[in-house]
């Protein structure tokens, strides 16, 4: 790419237009106002050290065992000259050749990383080597992304949950002792097969498929024992987890158990647990974290409704054409069924009717169908609710100002509401949606050049000579609410033996 100076010097001697090559700079930016990092810094205050994808026990046993194996592969072959990356090797090994068992038995089996060994499932070999070039490129892949123990699935839980703990080099790992035990009854039910090289080299060894599907039997996802369960209720919700995460997990347990639905319904539990907690939550000592879940899901809300208005904006333009704040708040005003001359603070300062988790899923509804003349009103609805129930809240006065936590956005609303409700929307569309965007593109931008990092084009909205207009290529897309980890906790309580699925059939 060329330097600024570049461009300037060819600039000055340019005596005409002339064509230029087509820019290779992408269009992109999942987090267009930049308010996402909030959501996730309060699910730390619920369920930290979860994710949306590590919800299987199984996995968790699978690279605490890997570990505990490499260390009796050394120490019984006297390898003391074993490298680091010799040791992250067999793991590597066995996590890929469990996940390919796993696929075996079933391609959906609930684990992420299927696509990324369709060659091994499906391929015309029915042998492979682990070892050399393919190798070495399908083993770094699974490390960074595909792979139970990447930072994306697995890996950081095991170490936040005290299965593993660092063994001196990165990236090298031992067991946690006291799982000894759960270790052995994990490994007895394939013990006859651990004189195979897969389990008892390191370095290259040759693999068939038809190992690896008997193999895919006897350590299958869904078969753990009952140590493990007690082992991973310690480390989830027990005496061994992180104390915000088991007060977290213990007032799901108590939705669960006042909940009247059968099976656990995360739509459902996720509603009832942002209802205020004297209403259903008999623990007190739980109602922290009750009111922790409520003020996320008050978050997530807000967000989803200004990124849905962000949209909303995007799609007017893309239709119409450059446009104007003026014609932006009159057709949101018109398509809501806002009085434009009512005074927002009447608008604002009701009681707060509904729920969070209510309003969120009728907005992504509507997001979803793209209903152009009812999503203004749906989005009025979510922030009157937030900016109304917010102010019951304590809120955090050291989230990041630039992120707009709802402290920042509830002082400019006393700021602003002895406005007119056509000048408040205009304020909401001029400095939470357009001037927050501008300044977040920006912001990535350089912190993304002073890192060497992508080059994307974020903004996707500029001032015209007709008013705002879309960027050249910009994306609009349909924002989606945060996963907020409610399933993965759910589900690692029945893994735990903690949640009773009703038996079917």
């Amino acid at each position: 790419m060329a330097s600024l100076d570049e461009l300037l010097a060819v600039a000055s001697i340019a005596s005409s237009p002339s064509l230029v090559d087509k820019s290779d700079v992408q269009v992109g930016g999942v987090d267009p106002l930049g308010l996402r990092q909030i959501n996730f810094d309060l699910m730390d205050k619920v369920l930290p050290g979860l994710n949306n994808v590590a919800d299987r026990l199984r996995p968790f046993v699978l690279m605490t065992w890997a570990w505990r194996r490499v260390g009796i592969i050394i120490e019984q072959d006297e390898l003391g000259g074993a490298t680091d990356e010799q040791m992250r090797d067999f793991v590597d090994r066995i996590e890929a050749i469990y996940s390919w068992s796993q696929f075996l038995r079933d391609m959906n089996a609930g684990i992420p990383g299927g696509q990324a060994l369709s060659d091994l499932l499906y391929g015309e070999s029915d042998t492979y080597c682990f070892g050399g070039k393919a190798w070495e490129k399908r083993r770094n892949l699974r490390r960074t992304s595909t792979g139970l123990i990447s930072p994306l699935n697995y890996g950081p839980g095991l170490r936040s949950m005290g299965w593993l703990t660092p063994a001196g080099p990165a990236g090298v790992f031992r067991p946690n002792p006291i799982l000894e035990s759960m270790l052995d009854a994990f490994e007895q039910n394939f013990c006859d097969e651990l004189d195979h090289p897969a389990f008892n080299e390191l370095g290259t060894v040759d693999v068939h498929r038809d190992d690896v599907r008997r193999w895919g039997n006897l350590w299958a996802l869904s078969d753990v024992t009952d140590a493990e369960r007690r082992a991973g209720f310690d480390r989830l919700a027990g005496p061994q987890a992180d104390n915000l995460r088991r007060e977290g997990m213990s007032m799901l347990e108590a939705a669960v158990n006042i909940s009247a639905d059968e099976e656990p319904n995360a739509a459902g539990l996720r509603e009832l647990m942002a209802t205020p907690p004297e209403d259903w939550l008999d623990d007190t000592a739980l109602h922290p974290r009750a009111d922790a879940w409520r003020r996320l899901q008050i978050r997530q809300l807000f967000r989803l409704s200004l990124e849905a208005m962000f949209s909303w904006i995007l799609w007017q333009l893309d239709y119409d054409g450059a446009l104007g704040t003026d014609e932006l708040v009159r057709r949101f005003i018109n398509d809501a069924a806002l009085i434009a001359d009512q005074s927002a603070g009447e608008w604002l300062y009701g009681t707060a009717e509904g729920n969070a988790v209510r309003q969120l899923a009728q907005l992504d509804d509507v997001l979803a169908s793209r209903d152009l003349q009812v999503l203004p009103a749906q989005i009025a609805d979510g922030l009157q609710f937030c900016l109304t129930a917010g102010r019951n809240e304590q809120w955090d006065k050291s989230e990041a100002f630039d992120r707009l936590p709802l402290a920042r956005a509830l002082k400019e609303t006393d700021e602003w509401h002895d406005l007119p409700m056509r000048r408040f929307i205009g304020k909401v569309i001029e400095v939470w949606v357009i001037a927050q965007h501008a300044y977040w593109c920006v912001g990535r931008g350089l912190a993304d050049a002073r890192g060497r990092g992508k080059t994307l084009l974020r903004l996707r909205i500029v001032m015209d000579e007709g008013g705002w207009t879309l960027t050249p290529g910009a994306s609009i897309g349909v924002p989606v609410p945060t996963p907020d980890r409610l399933q993965t906790a759910i589900s690692l309580l029945i893994e735990c033996g903690r949640i009773i699925r009703p038996e079917t059939g």
